[in-house]
C-alpha cells in the first residue's frame, strides 16, 4: 500500500485545522533543523501529574519529520527509537528539537531532543525516514 504525503492541515500535532490537534508551531533555524515549543497539557499524563512518554515520542516524531521538511524533503516515518531521561510534570514547557543527521537515497537519518527550560534533557530519540 503506497500513502501520499500530502497536508491536508488535520495533523494532530501541526494541524491548523484540528481542533482537537495540539497547533504546534515551527522555527526552521537552519536547512535541516527544527524546533518547537509547547506546555504540555495536563490531560496527556501517565501516572499522576507525569508526561505520557507516547506523548513525547510523538513530539519528537514530529520534531524529526519537520526536520526532513527543511532540508527540502517530504517523509514518512519508518523507525523511531526513543530514550527517556527524566520525567517531567505536565503543564511544563518544553523545547522539542530535531536535526537531519544524514540521507541516503530515499533514507533520511534524525534525532531529536526535547528539554525543558533550564535545559534538562527529558528525552531523545534517533529516527528513520523515508523519502515520499
Amino acid at each position: 500500500m503506497q500513502l501520499d504525503a500530502v497536508n491536508d492541515n488535520h495533523c494532530f500535532c501541526c494541524g491548523k485545522d484540528n481542533d482537537l490537534g495540539l497547533k504546534l508551531v515551527f522555527d526552521y533555524p537552519e536547512a535541516g533543523a527544527a524546533e518547537t515549543r509547547c506546555i504540555i497539557p495536563e490531560h496527556f499524563s501517565g501516572w499522576k501529574s507525569t508526561t505520557h512518554g507516547g506523548f513525547l515520542a510523538m513530539l519528537m516524531d514530529e520534531i524529526m519529520a519537520h526536520a526532513c521538511i527543511s532540508a527540502g524533503n517530504l517523509a514518512i516515518t519508518a523507525q523511531i527509537t526513543v530514550r527517556y531521561r527524566n520525567p517531567i510534570p505536565t503543564g511544563q514547557e518544553i523545547l522539542v528539537a530535531g536535526r537531519v543527521k544524514a540521507q541516503r537515497s530515499r533514507i533520511i537519518e534524525t534525532t531529536a531532543v526535547i528539554t525543558q527550560k533550564e535545559g534538562q534533557v527529558i528525552a531523545e530519540a534517533e529516527g528513520r525516514f523515508l523519502k515520499a
